[in-house]
């Protein structure tokens, strides 16, 4: 499974809408998607005696069966399948089925539990962590998974040649592995961190008897499948189209009563497209199982259209499911590093001219609550009490660029020094363009020229790495344990691929950074990160914009589903996970297609209860 603990705010490009997913191949959409799929010695699994003492994940579904095949829809294709060196949703979610770290959080509480670990030990004073890693912990073909596997992870991840610059920055804190014995490996800090033990408790494996040799920066999973020790392995790619996963027979997480009931797809597969409206039309046909819809009027207008007969006839689930997953921000990042957004008043005009109520009325129908923090998950009702929701305001914005020297010419146009105020959008070939055209006016009232740069997902991702942009649009997903060190520390904002992308360095950030970090008690590290937000809220680094406070989804009625519908803290890549194929469903669907007749209508809203 995808580690839930993640370490770093997750990156989304603004058209992939939260999820980037992948493709089926056409061969596969013939055959039907979300058909029973005859199981083969690939799948097929080995007899295991799964453990006594352990847990059941509270998560899974009872009753849940093995087989079928899941497709599902996502964005552009990334650049690589291995998130070490593109973390993007999509890597991470394909990477995540094919590996294990040593823990994770438990699905429903703050608490950790093995994977590849069977057990472990802190030394007295929580600088020291010891993995037991289990004896059963193989790797696909055949060996065992080691304490040195642990060990070259680390030494791969912190190689300066290689592109893991990211992950650098927890890692960086702890010496290297100590293997102890073959399935013994200790992990020790050399310095005070309240995450200190879940970070090294995020430590992978890698097959150091497969990859010892191997150019890490080449390992793209594209051409050359991996060596794995995850429920799933590559079964199929096709650059710019397709992901297919097999489900392993012979995985040997078997044995963990955690995994009972979860990872019962025999193939999962992924297709890419980047058209929302074309993807709608092949979710009717069928050539998806399921959609998130993270697009209002898709959600308001498009699916409730008498003419979705498959909505209307129940053929297709439509559900809103509300729970505790985690809620990040979206909003315009301006490149600090660029001399026209140095000055603090320039960012907040920018921000009093971005129109989010109008946009949130005409063009989201008022699904989205405003934006007025960074980290809205920590408060009730993700608003931040303590400071007001920005306004539009182009008089406000006109001041404020009075201030900064920004006067208009005879063109109108604001000059200064005489330079002009121009900037630049960077922004995906196959963006929504509405939003964006909107702000474009309204920048353009008061002088600003703005333009838009459209280019490809692989040119926009090369150069938000080089932080070669002035303006773009991102999203970003927080996590149940936040940390605002790769986001917002200055240390990072000189690192290529890192996630400070707007270049901030800001001295008394980097303080109130630093005090959390030795901050354990996690209310008092709240109260940090409240501090920390204020201050964001008063440099502007970016341009807020809405957040939504449920997950949309719309899901062909063949599949067995937990009692929530998705985990408690999970989103729509849940079902990978935890959903099946459930042939009498499968059946009755048929029979009610093939009558024209409608199935009896699944829950419009589903509320998540302990």
């Amino acid at each position: 499974m995808v580690a839930r603990f993640c370490i770093v705010r997750l990156l989304y490009s603004a058209s992939l809408m939260k999820k980037l997913l992948q493709i089926l191949p056409i061969a596969l959409l013939l055959a039907g998607c979300g058909k029973q799929q005859p199981k083969n010695e690939a799948i097929k699994d080995q007899q295991v005696q799964v453990e006594q003492a352990g847990e059941i994940d509270p998560s899974a579904g009872e009753g849940a069966k093995q087989g079928g095949t899941y497709s599902a829809w996502g964005g552009p294709f990334p650049k690589s399948l291995n998130m070490w060196l593109d973390y993007n949703s999509f890597s991470l979610q394909v990477t995540g089925l094919m590996f294990q770290p040593l823990i994770d959080l438990h699905s429903t509480e703050d608490r950790p539990i093995g994977l590849l670990a069977d057990s472990w030990e802190i030394s007295p004073d929580k600088m020291t962590f010891t993995f037991k890693i289990s004896p059963d912990a193989k790797w696909s073909d055949g060996q065992p998974v080691t304490a040195e596997d642990v060990q070259f992870y680390y030494d791969v991840i912190m190689d300066p040649k290689n592109q893991t610059s990211l992950f650098r920055v927890d890692m960086g804190r702890f010496d290297r592995p100590k293997v102890i014995d073959e399935k013994t490996v200790s992990i020790t800090a050399h310095e005070v961190h309240w995450k200190n033990f879940w970070t090294a408790g995020g430590f992978y494996a890698f097959p150091k008897h497969a990859w010892k040799d191997a150019n890490f920066n080449e390992l793209n999973f594209t051409t050359q499948y991996p060596v794995v020790n995850g429920p799933y392995a590559l079964e199929e790619v096709k650059i710019d189209r397709s992901v297919k996963l097999v489900r392993r027979g012979d995985w040997w997480g078997r044995v963990r009563k955690y995994n009972l009931n979860k990872f019962n797809f025999d193939h999962i597969v992924f297709k890419s497209m980047e058209d929302q409206a074309k993807a709608l039309e092949n979710l009717k046909k069928e050539e998806f199982d399921s959609y998130a819809i993270y697009s209002s009027k898709i959600w308001v207008k498009d699916t409730l259209d008498p003419s979705f007969e498959q909505v209307q006839k129940n053929w297709i689930a439509r559900q809103a499911v509300y729970n505790d997953l985690p809620r990040g921000f979206q909003g315009f990042a301006m490149n600090m590093r660029r001399p026209i957004f140095q000055d603090v008043r320039v960012r907040q005009a920018l921000a009093c001219l971005l129109n989010r109520e109008l946009m949130n009325e005409k063009l989201m129908f008022n699904q989205y609550f405003l934006l007025n923090s960074y980290f809205p998950d920590i408060y009730p009702n993700y608003t931040n009490p303590d400071i007001p929701i920005t306004k539009y305001d182009p008089d406000k914005a006109r001041a404020l660029l009075k201030e900064a020297g920004w006067q208009p010419g005879a063109d109108g146009v604001l000059t200064k020094d005489g330079q002009p105020f121009s900037i630049k959008f960077l922004y995906e070939a196959e963006g929504d363009m509405r939003h964006l055209n909107i702000y474009l006016e309204d920048l353009k009232s008061v002088g600003i020229q703005a333009s838009v740069d459209q280019v490809s997902e692989s040119t926009l991702s090369e150069r938000v790495d080089h932080y070669n942009f002035d303006i773009l649009w991102r999203s970003w997903q927080a996590v149940r344990l936040d940390d605002p060190e790769t986001m917002w520390s200055s240390k990072q904002a000189d690192e290529v691929a890192g996630q400070n992308i707007c270049g901030l360095k800001d001295p008394e950030v980097d303080a109130l950074i630093d005090q959390q970090k030795t901050e354990f008690d996690a209310g008092k590290r709240k109260d940090i990160l409240k501090k920390i937000d204020a201050r964001l809220m008063a440099l502007c680094p970016y341009v807020l914009m809405w957040e939504a406070n449920d997950v949309r989804l719309l899901y062909w009625n063949r599949f067995g589903t937990p009692k929530y519908v998705l985990s408690k803290y999970g989103d729509e890549s849940d079902a990978l996970e935890y959903w099946w194929f459930d042939p009498d469903k499968s059946k009755a669907l048929d029979d009610a297609r093939q009558k024209g007749a409608a199935l009896p209508a699944l829950p419009a809203e589903v509320h998540y209860q302990e």
